[in-house]
């Protein structure tokens, strides 16, 4: 109910992201030996610097593929961080080998990318939803705007950082352009969250619940 699909112009807008049942669902999972996470990128956001922290450490101690700092939400108000968290974020990667990815927004980034490299952070993901009135758009329109955000990440840092593109990939020719745009990896949930596919496996519930499982 907070996710909703425009066939005309191929986008997702949403008003508060996928729910999900939080970082102590996955602990007791993990600790019921019913969830793995050695092979899950963790997303986690915090409201304050406590939170923050308190999330990192957390979810490192699950010691997951990786964490990735939700940094920018449009439906979590102004996007900001404590001074803490990109030191704390590399002790972590130093100290447990737990890999850390900033995901950035999709504009007014440079900022939130320098004070991470300039931390020792050398991964991000971009980016994030693009804010518009009814929420964080995503599918096709982001595309542009997530090349030129990867494009950008890669001519300032260049081989000093790996890049996770994402924003409307829905076939290979994506693919093809954020490589060329600099991505090491990318991020398919515009495909995953094809409207068909997701009729023919019992709605977007359905696929969470079978992501959760």
């Amino acid at each position: 109910k907070t996710v909703w699909y425009y066939p005309r112009i191929k986008a997702w807008i949403n008003r508060i992201g996928l729910r999900n049942p939080g970082l102590g669902w996955v602990e007791r999972k993990h600790a019921a030996g019913k969830l793995d996470p050695s092979d899950k990128l963790i997303s986690i956001h915090g409201f304050d610097e406590p939170q923050w922290l308190d999330l990192l450490e957390r979810t490192a101690a699950l010691q997951p593929l990786g964490i990735e700092l939700n940094m920018s939400c449009p439906n979590v108000g102004e996007v900001s961080w404590p001074a803490s968290l990109f030191p704390a974020s590399v002790e972590i990667e130093r100290k447990q080998s737990v890999p850390v990815v900033v995901k950035l927004p999709p504009v007014r980034y440079a900022e939130m990318a320098k004070a991470a490299v300039d931390a020792g952070l050398t991964r991000f993901h971009a980016c994030n939803t693009l804010p518009v009135p009814a929420g964080g758009l995503s599918g096709a329109p982001l595309k542009p705007v997530a090349l030129a955000c990867v494009a950008e990440l890669r001519n300032t840092y260049g081989d000093a950082i790996e890049i996770i593109a994402g924003g409307g990939i829905r076939e290979p020719q994506d693919i093809d352009d954020f490589r060329r745009a600099g991505a090491d990896a990318f991020a398919i949930g515009t495909k995953v969250m094809n409207p068909l596919y997701l009729v023919h496996h019992g709605g977007l519930r359905g696929l969470i619940e079978r992501a959760s499982a």
